[in-house]
């Protein structure tokens, strides 16, 4: 039992790092972010903070929004990735992609799809972990509650363009136009559900062999 939970805990950290390095590749080949990686880019260009921190801040502001419905203390324990995001994302720029410029299209289209790939790798590791995902299920969850939305999937999109059109304000205020909302950004809103759930299957097979083993 111990070394299943010293299991599901490396699991955790590495969907953890495994999304920031997603998310840094995303932003390496600026064909666009996920919806709310680029509110906290614009964001981190608006009051010049490192993305890390401008992700934590994003978060922690959903998380609290969440709270403010559910009325439940165990949701603070989704502080948990949010900080150890903002440090990954964070640690993966400053030594591995501060100094990356692509200019061949080709390679950008390469990143985004090494990225988009990468980034739902760590969402699902975190969810097979079972551990404390991020704060976007539950926010999704919510407002299908409060908006009478019924399908999951619907509730998902409409959040995630409410996001992209949030950073684009943010953009604008902050003078860099789209920012890092980019044709991509729209790509990721619908197709990071399907990849997520291809990504969950194969991972379910080499969990459950990893328990019996």
């Amino acid at each position: 039992m111990k070394k299943y939970h010293i299991l599901k805990t490396i699991i955790y950290i590495s969907g953890i790092l495994t999304i920031a390095l997603g998310i840094n590749i995303l932003i390496a080949s600026t064909l666009g972010l996920g919806a709310w990686d680029t509110v906290a880019y614009n964001l981190s260009v608006l009051v010049n903070i490192s993305v890390g921190t401008a992700s934590a801040i994003v978060n922690v502001l959903v998380l609290l929004f969440v709270i403010s419905f559910r009325r439940k203390l165990k949701y603070f324990s989704i502080l948990l990735p949010i900080f150890g995001l903002a440090f990954a994302i964070d640690f993966w720029n400053i030594f591995v992609f501060e100094d990356i410029v692509l200019t061949l299209f080709w390679v950008k289209l390469l990143f985004f799809i090494v990225g988009s790939f990468t980034i739902t790798l760590g969402l699902a590791l975190m969810m097979i972990s079972t551990y404390p995902a991020m704060v976007y299920e539950e926010l999704t969850l919510v407002m299908m509650r409060h908006l009478g939305v019924k399908k999951f999937f619907t509730m998902r999109i409409m959040i995630e363009l409410f996001a992209i059109i949030l950073a684009i304000n943010i953009g604008f205020i902050a003078g860099i136009e789209f920012g890092a909302v980019n044709i991509g950004s729209f790509v990721l809103a619908i197709v990071i559900g399907p990849i997520i759930s291809f990504h969950l299957h194969w991972l379910s097979k080499v969990f459950k062999f990893l328990k019996t083993s």
